[in-house]
C-alpha cells in the first residue's frame, strides 16, 4: 500500500489521542476506515515505523559526489 504524509498525520494523531486516555480511536488510511482501541497502540506504533520507512525510500536521498585536487583543473 502506498502511503502519504496525510496518513503518517492520522497515525500519529490516534497515538496521542491513545496515550492521553482515548478508548477507541478511528484512522483513515486511503479509502479504509480502521478502528483501533488502548490495547492496541502497539500496532498504531508499527504501522507509523512502516509508514515512515515507506514514505523516506520513496523520497530516496540525492547523492553527489565531492571532488578536490591539489594541482588544479
Amino acid at each position: 500500500m502506498a502511503f502519504t504524509n496525510t496518513d503518517l498525520t492520522n497515525v500519529e494523531a490516534a497515538i496521542v489521542a491513545l496515550a492521553t486516555g482515548e478508548r477507541e480511536v478511528s484512522v483513515s488510511l486511503g479509502d479504509k476506515q480502521i478502528r483501533y482501541a488502548e490495547a492496541e497502540i502497539d500496532k498504531l506504533r508499527t504501522l507509523r515505523t512502516e509508514i515512515k520507512t515507506e514514505l523516506q525510500a520513496g523520497a530516496g536521498r540525492r547523492r553527489f559526489l565531492l571532488t578536490q585536487t591539489s594541482k588544479g583543473l
